[in-house]
C-alpha cells in the first residue's frame, strides 16, 4: 500500500501518561515503572457530560484528544477499534432484564452500543464526519490501522484512529483476560508534513513483533490495544525494524514507518 503520514500520536497506559512523557520508555532510554492509569478530564466535554460517561468512554476520549491535536476536530473522519467494548454494562443491562419487573437505565443503553466512544467524539467535537467504531478480538489493531489508512489513501484529508480497551469484571477476565486500561491514537493525513511514514503490508508474514523492553512486552499481553506497542516503540526511535502485529481470520499485517524527510 502507499505510505501515509502520522502527524499527532496519543497514548494511555499503565505508567505511559502520554505520548511525549513515554518517549524515552518506548525508545528504550528509560525504565518502565507501572502506575496504575489515571483518566484526567477531557477537555472535549463539558463537566456535566463528562459525568454520564464511563470509563471507557473517558479513556478513548483522551487519546483521541492527544492525537487530535493540532488538527481540525470539527471535520477529520474517525476510527474508533475496540475489541470488547464496555461488557460490564452489557453485563448489567442483561441482568436487569430477568428481574421480574426489567428495567433498563437509558443511559447505561445509551453507553452499552460499540460505537459510544465513537459518538461522544463527534458530539463532543461538532464533528459530522463518517465516524466508524469496529473490533477484531485480539487483531483489533491490525484492522482498525487498515481500516483507517485504507480511508486516508482512498478520501485523503486526516484520519483519526483511536483503539483502545478496559478490563471487565473477574468473570469475564476468565475468558477474555483483559488486565489492564489501555487506548492509543494516530492522526493519519497526508504524507507532507507529517513526523512520520507509515505504509502496511497486507500481505505480510512471520510472527507477531514483540516489545524490545521486557516490562513493555509484559504490558502488550494485558490489552489488545496494547498490541500496538511495538509500533509505538518503532515511532518513539527504538528500532528501525518493521513491526508485524496479528491480524483478524488468523492473517497478520506488516508496518513499516520512516522518519519524515524534512
Amino acid at each position: 500500500m502507499n505510505p501515509v503520514g502520522i502527524h499527532a500520536v496519543g497514548l494511555i497506559g499503565p505508567g505511559l501518561a502520554d505520548f511525549p512523557s513515554a518517549r524515552e520508555i518506548l525508545a528504550g532510554r528509560e525504565e518502565h515503572l507501572y502506575a496504575p492509569v489515571q483518566i484526567p478530564p477531557t477537555s472535549l466535554l463539558p463537566a456535566n457530560e463528562r459525568r454520564r460517561t464511563t470509563q471507557t468512554i473517558r479513556l478513548a476520549l483522551r487519546a483521541a484528544e492527544e492525537a487530535s491535536e493540532g488538527g481540525d476536530r470539527t471535520s477529520m473522519r474517525s476510527v474508533f477499534a475496540s475489541s470488547s467494548g464496555d461488557m460490564d454494562i452489557i453485563d448489567r443491562i442483561c441482568e436487569a432484564l430477568t428481574h421480574p419487573d426489567p428495567a433498563v437505565s437509558p443511559m447505561q443503553f445509551h453507553n452499552s452500543v460499540h460505537n459510544a466512544a465513537a459518538g461522544n467524539w463527534s458530539i463532543a467535537t461538532r464533528n459530522p464526519a463518517p465516524a466508524t467504531a469496529l473490533s477484531g478480538f485480539t487483531g483489533t489493531v491490525a484492522a482498525g490501522l487498515l481500516e483507517a489508512v485504507t480511508l486516508q489513501l482512498s478520501e485523503g484529508g486526516e484520519v483519526l484512529l483511536v483503539c483502545y480497551d478496559v478490563p471487565s469484571m473477574e468473570l469475564f477476565r476468565e475468558v477474555r483476560p483483559v488486565t489492564e486500561n489501555f487506548a492509543f491514537g494516530l492522526r493519519l493525513g497526508p504524507v507532507a508534513g507529517a513526523q512520520w511514514q507509515l505504509r502496511l503490508d497486507p500481505g505480510g508474514n512471520g510472527p507477531e513483533t514483540p516489545c524490545r523492553a521486557p516490562a513493555l512486552e509484559a504490558l502488550r499481553a494485558t490489552n489488545p490495544a496494547a498490541r500496538a506497542l511495538p509500533l509505538l516503540e518503532r515511532l518513539a526511535g527504538a528500532h528501525h525494524d518493521a513491526v508485524v502485529l496479528e491480524a483478524p481470520a488468523g492473517r497478520v499485517l506488516g508496518l513499516h514507518v520512516e522518519e519524515a524527510t524534512p
